[in-house]
């Protein structure tokens, strides 16, 4: 037993470890890989939107009114440049980079022989002009960005202390409108820069390595700065499957995958390698990491892994042990009782009786089985209960055979019953939960299982048949040796009534009571249920607490109709499509007050509620709602609203189940269209602030009425959009005041302000101040420690 417990334990020990090992190594390597791929996607938005801002601020500076003042003829001479407007563009040249601090721009003018950068104004003496400014023109007309020798920017510096010699350059031509002179703006970045981006991502920046190619495989950014400017295949990049070079695999797939990840050799040395395509550039971003890292995971997985199993198995060992030699004592007391010699009695003795075990028990139990017969009885008796309930419940449904109700009915004690009735009639009885404080539905079958004692305590023998509990009701079958209908009813209400008043009294409860008409057959007893349940439906009337018997309704009669509230359906059917939940639930509640204030039987209050349920499903179907969506898929949405008993149940559960999810859906939908307006003509305000911008331009771009989206930016920003387009425009204003040189009457020219004075005036009615006392404010702020 031994032997058979370690090794029912061992295998399964040593395959969870395996199982565990195998699954976590696979998630850890699916980890790394979905982490490299998204440290890849970051550090080419990082790379990208670096050199966008290098762009947009060589744009501006191509655009500045400096830039081309400084290139007239009036300004500048074959002997250099102006020192007042080489100083503005030093200025202005600062202030770029202290938005970038690692870009360099440069302003060439080959025709005169001069450049000027952040450092200076320089001549041909004083800093030789060897740049290649032609053919970097057209190759940046025609490729975009590209990688030139860092000596152009004059940083010899940097170049010492980082290594680096080359830079990212941009070039745009400027055009000369007084004379004609070869003229140029340059920007550009240190190439080994770009390398930063992965410092600051990377948990560990030892672990991994950035390298970016251009349309041609030539390598702009890589960790080792000796390697830029060359080809790809001499960084030695060798693929681990194909056993080819890297920038091979690279040519062929280019045009079939924008993104993926290989195994790859570098100088003897294993790398995860990622890599992904840029539509912006035609560039390629590679990230590589060491594999050393993930084994270093695996090994930290298998020797917990390992520390887990041994603990778990010498447990098992353990247990198996001490489990044999406890499951070897009862089945040795069990030979000794059964008359096996091979044990002494004196050893038998010495096991104490209180360590009982399955196998104790079960010799305990042998011998408690003449106590068990009374258990037995009682169980029996049990089944004979349910057995007499089930007869009952078919009796009442029909399903028994005409031919053995009278035997059956013998066989459990009814005899006398079929000798003396006359008459017979059903009664049934249900709780009415609703609005109650002191029961909910999950004391339902509590109370029924009340209410049939009561039943069957309240109610002599033989008046009735025992009372059942069936589909959330008590029925019971009365019986009477009184011929007369008329009186045999009066009877049923005087017992109903005392019955409904003892509940009160006992259960603190109202229970509705519907009973069915006198009728002198058993084999009438399914229709005198069918009427017993009908006359409960009147509930949906009457109310609670009803007591009532079932009538029969002369239906040929020609002159009788159902009115129909047509128009409150209408008008509800309108507030719904409207999302106005306080209008549909008193248009709801004035249809139903409508609806049941006409004499009909149930099944014509039925009718017309789901003609109502039916035009607001139709509505709900042509907006584009499916019924799954409001719905809760736990049957037909029809047999809900058959199942209802009363009038407020009935306008509850349209509120809640059908109206309000309506209204709901249609208010997302309403919300979602006004957030996207609102963002759509918030991003017109941000890109073109500095322009005439009106709601009518607008609304004329969205193809919207201007008064829909001056309403639907309110509400979506509690403002109105000429207000939002103010506050905006000083906002810029005061940035602009605070962070450069710009005059009041530039700044008041960038807002589309005709007048200088008219900005000052809003600006004080917004500040309370003007712009000059803003200006002097921000300054003294700034001098101040």
């Amino acid at each position: 037993m031994i032997v058979f417990g370690i090794l029912l334990s061992t295998l399964p020990i040593l395959l969870t470890g395996i199982a565990a090992f195998i699954y976590s190594s696979k998630q850890s390597e699916l980890h790394r890989a979905q982490a490299n791929k998204q440290l890849l996607i970051q550090m080419q938005t990082n790379v990208e939107h670096k050199l966008a801002t290098v762009s947009y601020m060589l744009d501006q500076a191509v655009r500045s009114p400096d830039t081309l003042h400084s290139l007239t003829s009036s300004s500048s001479s074959a002997q250099g440049i102006g020192p007042l407007f080489a100083e503005k563009l030093q200025t202005e040249f600062k202030n770029m980079r202290s938005w970038e601090p690692l870009m360099d721009i440069t302003l060439v003018n080959q025709t005169q022989d001069w450049l000027i950068d952040h450092a200076g104004l320089y001549l041909n003496t004083d800093f030789p002009l060897t740049l290649p400014m032609k053919d970097l023109l057209s190759n940046t007309l025609t490729s975009g960005w590209q990688l030139t020798p860092s000596s152009i920017f004059n940083n010899e510096e940097r170049i010492m202390n980082s290594g680096c010699i080359y830079h990212i350059a941009l070039a745009r031509s400027i055009p000369n409108v007084d004379a004609s002179s070869d003229a140029a703006l340059i920007a550009g970045i240190p190439a080994c820069s770009l390398q930063k981006p992965l410092e600051e991502d990377s948990l560990d920046s030892s672990a991994a390595g950035l390298i970016i190619l251009n349309r041609e495989q030539r390598i702009m950014v890589h960790p080792d700065p000796s390697y830029i400017g060359q080809p790809l295949a001499t960084a030695g990049i060798w693929d681990n499957d194909s056993r080819d070079n890297f920038s091979e695999l690279l040519s062929m797939r280019a045009l079939a995958a924008s993104s993926g990840q290989r195994e790859v050799r570098i100088a003897d040395t294993d790398y995860s390698l990622s890599y992904t395509h840029s539509s912006l550039k035609g560039w390629t971003y590679i990230l590589i990491s060491p594999t050393n890292i993930l084994t270093h995971e695996y090994v930290q997985i298998g020797l917990h892994t390992m520390y887990i199993s041994v603990a778990m198995l010498l447990l098992s060992l353990l247990l198996s042990w001490i489990g044999s030699r406890r499951m070897h004592i009862p089945i040795r007391q069990l030979l000794i009782q059964l008359g096996d010699k091979r044990w002494s009695k004196g050893h038998y003795k010495t096991i104490s009786i209180f360590h009982m075990d399955e196998f104790e028990q079960i010799r305990a139990g042998v011998s408690q089985l003449s106590a068990s017969q009374s258990q037995l009885e009682n169980k029996l008796n049990q089944y004979k209960l349910q057995i007499h309930t089930h007869f009952l419940i078919n009796l009442l449904l029909g399903k028994n055979a005409p031919a053995t109700i009278h035997d059956s009915l013998g066989e459990y004690g009814y005899e006398s019953h079929l000798k003396e009735w006359q008459q017979i009639a059903v009664v049934t009885v249900q709780a009415d939960l609703l609005n109650h404080t002191k029961y909910n539905a999950k004391d339902r079958d509590l109370l029924l299982f009340a209410i049939q004692n009561i039943l069957e305590e309240s109610i002599l023998a033989e008046q009735q048949l025992l009372p059942v509990v069936y589909e959330h009701a008590v029925v019971t079958i009365l019986g009477t040796s009184e011929q007369d209908h008329v009186r045999f009813s009066k009877q049923l209400y005087t017992l109903t009534e005392q019955l409904q008043h003892q509940i009160r009294e006992i259960l603190n409860l109202q229970v509705s009571i519907g009973f069915s008409q006198p009728h002198t057959s058993l084999l009438q007893i399914p229709q005198a249920y069918t009427e017993a349940l009908e006359a409960l439906k009147h509930r949906m009337k009457l109310g609670t607490g009803i007591i009532f018997q079932f009538e029969a309704i002369d239906h040929r009669t020609p002159t009788w109709s159902l009115h129909y509230p047509e128009s409150l359906e209408y008008k509800l059917i309108q507030a719904i499509q409207s999302a106005d939940e306080a209008y549909s639930a008193s248009l709801l509640h004035q249809l139903l007050q409508v609806l049941f204030g006409v004499e009909c039987t149930p099944e014509e209050y039925q009718v017309a509620l789901n003609r109502l349920l039916t035009h607001i499903l139709q509505i709900m179907q042509e907006s584009g709602i499916r019924l799954g969506q409001i719905s809760q898929g736990h049957g037909s949405i029809f047999n809900e609203l058959h199942a209802l008993q009363y009038a407020a149940e009935v306008e509850q559960w349209f509120n809640d189940h059908i109206i309000n999810p309506i209204i709901l859906i249609l208010k997302e939908r309403q919300y979602a269209q006004y957030q996207h307006i609102s963002e759509k003509m918030i991003a017109m305000v941000q890109q073109e602030y500095d322009k005439d911008l009106t709601l009518e331009e607008c609304a004329s771009r969205l193809h919207y009425n201007a008064n829909y989206l001056s309403s639907v930016f309110r509400k979506e920003t509690g403002c109105a959009f000429s207000e939002y387009l103010t506050k905006y425009r000083f906002s810029m204003a005061k940035k602009w005041l605070d962070e450069s040189d710009l005059t009041v009457k530039d700044i008041a020219a960038r807002l589309c302000y005709n007048n200088p004075q008219n900005f000052i005036r809003s600006f004080r009615k917004w500040e309370g101040i003007t712009p000059g006392q803003y200006r002097e404010r921000k300054q003294k702020a700034d001098l101040c420690p």
